[in-house]
């Protein structure tokens, strides 16, 4: 008998089980699909010599550096990146798109299983925009987080720790997006979303890192820890996410010469939350177990990307982000989430405290050329920026940036009745030369409201620094104190969580079942407020329904932190209005307001109230204006703001954030620039209240939380003829229900008009796509 055959056999079948896998508990079969329609991570726990080279190429195959690869494939040698440029710069955007809508999916309710692209395709959707004169939807985040691949962790995904370049199946799928696209482009309407985060979820790529494959450690800050200073380190599960590592072990590792014991953003005023986390340890490709110290965001649930690593690699994946949403999804505006990479540098010992913009501004720089380059543009969405960096930012490249001059000024003013740190913000911005119009001015939402406010941080030592504490400190004591009193929002680090309609409950200290009016004055003082500044403005989903913070406890166990509060869910349609959970579980909050589509037929709504001084933005031009000066008011809770318009007329704004009548005089002869103001022609947006003209000066009747602004006629210089104009002082207020007209009454056509010739290349584009 030969025993060549047998003894192949043999040996065969001994290689097949020495190579088999020893399993303990399966958690989940690689490529198993999840209850969200994603293919999940395999977890199974393996006694192999290596990592298991299948897992490794499942992992790879959903990273967003490998498909960052795929998508340089579609520019390189093509005339995408030549031809697509922007039009017209940052102005060319607002020719089409003044006013945004912010959707977060993860707190939209939809009808059924519906989602987020599938509900705000739906036909009820546009009127809605109409009514309010947005011609663009922002939609983010919108692709796959972390949170699907993590292992136990308890409370909701917000959907911010993303890890893929794919839609989450909260978000929808590319053929729901098609069709938003679609609807999007017959209503003129742009779509926008952000960009891949500075900080990511721990996912694909970050698993990768661990097991040492090629150039993926590259992507983060991380550390390779050599196996004789592991007991330097604590032990950690390498089936739960990193450990914290406390100040003296970095102190520890930074005398082995592996860690900074400090960086440049540790040392910021502002306080920003991050740190150095540490893995268990994890067997890689080659068979080495190794752990890792890595750079996190918030919490070590957010790994931070290595924007300077040789290899680029995070480069890349940022780079892939913004060829798949400009260059093939038509998305026109870019958000860029960057402040993760704020100060993230080494510092010597004994440096005193500063703050750190790279490699935060170089990568802002990069992303918004390239964005700009297939077509787009992009906006810096990091409400922590001291406002004397802005400028730095814009000069950069960027297109839009975060306005923080008035952020959280505006909505302080709002709370406490007191507009006095709004005039000082003012006043500062002037001196610094700001340009108003490259601002996105945000109304408050789940990110909630940022009381860090750096730039009374940075003013120095002196009288000047001093005066600067004091009101910062100021500011925040009378927010705590607000806060404390009568509302389920919550504080955290400075940052109070909480809604428009919430912000506004707040201040009148009741129950806002009983006082749903006068929250709807409050908050449209606030929109109406930032509405009359040159700029974008950013309207919340939450504030076309009145939605409120969720009361405490409402999220039981699964509330994961303060951000929660106004991340509960809401329906935007009556197809929802009864949806008392999200499909991801979030809760309900409290709705002050009928549902938008209702609101659209009803002439005393919050949203037809709104509409009638937000439709004329467009039409006079007050987005591509600038702010001049900040005419001298007396009254505690006053603020003023002049602007000239693109066809030289001034637009005067007027607001009393107080709970009194005001009686405020602007003397157009003491403010430079006003000399030329016609006052025969005056045409006027409001809220409420009454002016009157005399000679050179304007008087001014505002009720409790009321707004009002006239446009002043042009002068001679700006080709007008003084016998041809005639009075028109028009109401807009009173005249909401009139028929349009050549006035601003109903801003007529501001919302349907025409669009620019960069609105138009953006549209057809995306109709091309």
């Amino acid at each position: 008998m030969p025993y060549g055959p047998w003894l192949r056999f043999c040996a065969a079948l001994l290689l097949l089980v020495s190579c088999t896998p020893v399993t303990g508990k399966k958690k989940r079969d690689p490529g198993a699909e999840s209850p969200t329609g994603q293919a999940e991570p395999a977890e199974t726990q393996t006694l192999m010599p290596r990592a298991d080279p299948g897992h490794v190429q499942y992992l790879e195959r959903h990273s967003m550096l490998f498909k960052s690869s795929e998508m340089a494939k579609v520019v390189s040698g093509s005339g995408i990146a030549w031809r697509n440029t922007a039009a017209g710069g940052p102005s060319g955007l607002l020719d089409h798109a003044d006013t945004w809508v912010l959707i977060h999916p993860m707190t939209m309710l939809t009808s059924s299983q519906s989602s987020t692209f599938s509900q705000l395709a739906e036909s009820a959707t546009w009127p809605v925009l109409r009514e309010i004169g947005a011609s663009g939807v922002y939609a983010a985040p919108v692709q796959g987080s972390g949170f699907l691949w993590a292992k136990g962790r308890k409370g909701l995904d917000s959907g911010d720790d993303v890890v893929q370049y794919d839609f989450s199946r909260t978000a929808g799928n590319e053929n729901q997006y098609k069709r938003l696209m679609q609807g999007a482009i017959s209503n003129n309407i742009i779509i926008g979303s952000d960009l891949v985060p500075a900080a990511t979820g721990l996912g694909p790529d970050f698993f990768l890192a661990l097991r040492g494959v090629r150039e993926y450690p590259g992507i983060y800050c991380m550390v390779e820890i050599p196996d004789e200073d592991w007991k330097l380190l604590p032990e950690v599960n390498p089936e739960t996410e990193g450990a914290v590592l406390g100040p003296a072990r970095v102190e520890a590792l930074d005398r082995r010469g592996l860690l900074p014991k400090s960086m440049r953003e540790e040392l910021s005023p502002l306080s920003r939350s991050g740190g150095w986390a540490v893995t268990g340890a994890e067997r890689g490709v080659d068979g080495i177990s190794r752990r890792w110290v890595y750079r996190y965001y918030r919490n070590p649930t957010y790994a931070v990307l290595n924007w300077e690593d040789p290899s680029q690699a995070a480069h890349r994946i940022l780079s892939g982000s913004a060829v798949l949403q400009v260059g093939l999804q038509g998305q026109a505006l870019i958000g860029l989430r960057f402040e993760a990479f704020l100060g993230l540098e080494p510092v010597a010992e004994g440096a005193g405290k500063s703050f750190g913009i790279e490699p935060a501004r170089t990568a802002a720089q990069s992303m918004g050329r390239e964005i700009n380059r297939y077509g787009g543009w992009s906006w810096v969405r990091d409400d922590g920026l001291p406002m004397d960096v802005l400028g730095n930012f814009l000069s950069s490249g960027v297109d839009y940036i975060f306005d923080s001059v008035f952020s959280p000024a505006a909505e302080h003013a709002l709370l406490t009745g007191d507009a006095g740190p709004a005039r000082f913000m003012a006043d500062e911005a002037l001196r610094l030369g700001l340009d108003f119009s490259r601002l996105a001015h945000v109304m408050p939402a789940q990110d909630g409201i940022n009381y860090a406010l750096p730039y009374l941080g940075r003013a120095g030592a002196g009288p000047e620094g001093e005066k600067a504490a004091a009101l910062r400190d100021s500011m925040r004591s009378a927010m705590q104190a607000a806060a404390g009193k009568n509302s389920p929002a919550p504080v955290q680090e400075n940052r109070l969580y909480t809604t428009g309609a919430g912000l506004a409950a707040m201040a009148l200290n009741t129950d806002p079942a009983s006082a749903v009016k006068d929250i709807q004055n409050g908050h449209a003082l606030l929109i109406f407020f930032k509405a009359m500044q040159p700029g974008l403005l950013m309207l919340a989903g939450q504030d076309l329904c009145g939605v409120l913070p969720l009361p405490r406890g409402a999220q039981g166990d699964d509330r994961d932190g303060p951000a929660d509060a106004v991340r509960g869910g809401y329906g935007l349609g009556s197809v929802s209005s009864m949806r008392a959970v999200s499909t991801m579980g979030t809760a309900r909050a409290p709705q002050l307001y009928p549902p938008s589509d209702i609101q659209v037929h009803n002439k005393d709504s919050f949203l037809r109230k709104i509409g009638v001084f937000l439709r004329p933005r467009k039409e006079y031009g007050i987005a591509k204006g600038r702010l001049i000066a900040r005419p001298a008011t007396k009254e505690k809770g006053s603020i003023a703001l002049l602007s000239r318009l693109p066809d030289d007329t001034l637009l005067l704004s007027l607001c009393n954030f107080s709970r009194n009548t005001v009686n405020e005089v602007i003397k157009l002869s003491d403010i430079p620039g006003a000399e030329g103001a016609r006052l025969s022609r005056v045409t006027a947006l409001t809220t409420g209240g009454s002016h009157s003209v005399s000679g050179r000066n304007i008087s001014f009747t505002l009720g409790p939380w009321q707004g009002r602004a006239l446009i002043l006629g042009a002068g001679k210089s700006a080709g007008t003829n003084a016998d041809a104009d005639k009075s028109a002082d028009t109401n807009a207020n009173a005249s909401a229900d009139k028929s349009a007209g050549a006035n601003a009454d109903t801003g007529a056509g501001a919302g349907t008009g025409a669009k620019g010739k960069a609105g138009q290349k953006k549209a057809e584009s995306g109709k091309q796509r």
